[in-house]
């Protein structure tokens, strides 16, 4: 398998979990009905998933170090399809959650090896444009996930959804039959609990590392914030839901395709940092400007819509770049690294957004006024490390 088609397929596991949250938001008001549940509880299909996936990689990390990428894929994605079949019969929101949080482990390995094979391939600026364009790639779920979803719902009912999650799971072990393994010198005591404590503590230990660690999870908050919130928001704002929401939610795919085809091209002009903060700048500029169009009385899907679309352009930016900074000085150990990388972002935001959702509810000037916090964060901290360095 060539080089290209190596980073086209990371993109594609990548994907997997923009698809897995994606591809239900259209339901979540047939899933409230249907499981005689609370509109916040199936919100937390979201934040189950990704704690799942969060503590997973912790696993398949240092797995992937011992064993190659190659069996930790093959066991990651096994186990995601058993979750989809799993949630595609639950017969209850708890055992839909329980379901959420397997579908989250078993994803966990795809995320982690996907980083982890890139940065067997590559290093410096290089790491960093291969992994914009496996971002790219990833954006393909964000786009038609949504639309996906609505109709497979509308066509056949929101449980068959997980049915074609399964499909899409099988796909990708075939695949990944001819995919080559990336890793050169097997780790034999990366699993041992001594080394697993050595390697936080060195990627702790080194400024860079541990800097973008953080700003990731505060980056990512804003994501998952958005994936959390909107369908809430579109619903009872808008009077908006299924096939119409998905239509409106799909053009931020656009968006982020449009983003990571930018950085490719800042990456070489202005550096990885540079491009963060112009992200983070485009980041407060669209915040801002949701919040202030709500306070006007001036929002409507269209204008939300492309202001989502115009945030989108840039969080992945920040995210994809974070995670570049993060890897590229533990080459000798990335599984470990993207598994601590990614933890310490899903876990930070699960834990954060599942308390906004709860505190701002279907308010939208509380939903607007958050996401500007975080990302006067982001922009705070990027701003912050240039001129320490």
């Amino acid at each position: 398998m060539k080089e290209r088609w190596i980073v086209a397929y990371c993109g594609v596991l990548m994907s997997i979990s923009s698809f897995a949250v994606d591809i239900t938001l259209p339901s979540f008001a047939v899933m409230v009905a249907d499981l005689g549940t609370r509109f916040e509880l199936v919100q937390w299909t979201i934040t189950s998933y990704m704690i799942g996936a969060g503590l997973g990689q912790l696993v398949w990390g240092s797995a992937s170090d011992r064993f190659g990428r190659r069996p930790v894929l093959a066991s990651g994605l096994s186990l995601f399809f058993l979750g989809c079949l799993g949630a595609a019969f639950a017969s209850s929101i708890d055992l839909l959650l329980a379901c959420r949080v397997l579908q989250g482990l078993g994803a966990a390995a795809a995320i982690v090896s996907s980083r982890a094979i890139i940065r067997d391939r590559f290093a410096g600026e290089a790491l960093a444009r291969n992994l914009a364009l496996a971002t790219a790639i990833f954006a393909v779920g964000p786009i038609f996930a949504p639309l996906l979803g609505a109709g497979v719902a509308a066509l056949a009912g929101w449980r068959f959804i997980f049915l074609g999650l399964s499909v899409f799971a099988a796909g990708l072990l075939v695949v990944l039959v001819r995919l080559p393994e990336t890793l050169r010198r097997p780790a034999p005591d990366a699993l041992r609990l001594r080394v697993f404590v050595q390697r936080t503590a060195r990627l702790f230990r080194h400024p860079q590392s541990r800097h973008f660690m953080l700003l990731s999870a505060v980056v990512m908050t804003s994501m998952l914030f958005i994936l959390a919130a909107t369908p809430r928001i579109y619903e009872t704002a808008f009077g908006l839901s299924g096939t119409t929401f998905a239509g409106f939610f799909a053009f931020h795919g656009l968006g982020i395709v449009v983003g990571q085809a930018a950085n490719r091209r800042l990456i070489l002009g202005v550096g990885i940092v540079n491009a963060m903060i112009l992200a983070a700048a485009v980041l407060v500029g669209a915040a801002a400007a949701m919040l202030a169009c709500i306070l006007a009385g001036a929002i409507g899907p269209y204008v939300m819509t492309a202001l989502i679309t115009l945030f989108a352009t840039s969080y992945l930016v920040v995210y994809s770049n974070a995670a570049a900074m993060v890897l590229d000085p533990h080459g000798d150990i990335a599984g470990f690294a993207a598994s601590l990388y990614g933890f310490t972002s899903q876990i930070g935001s699960s834990v954060a957004v599942s308390a906004l959702v709860w505190l701002i509810g279907d308010s939208m000037p509380g939903f607007a006024a958050a996401l500007l916090g975080i990302c006067l964060v982001t922009l705070g901290a990027l701003l912050a490390w240039r001129r320490q360095r």
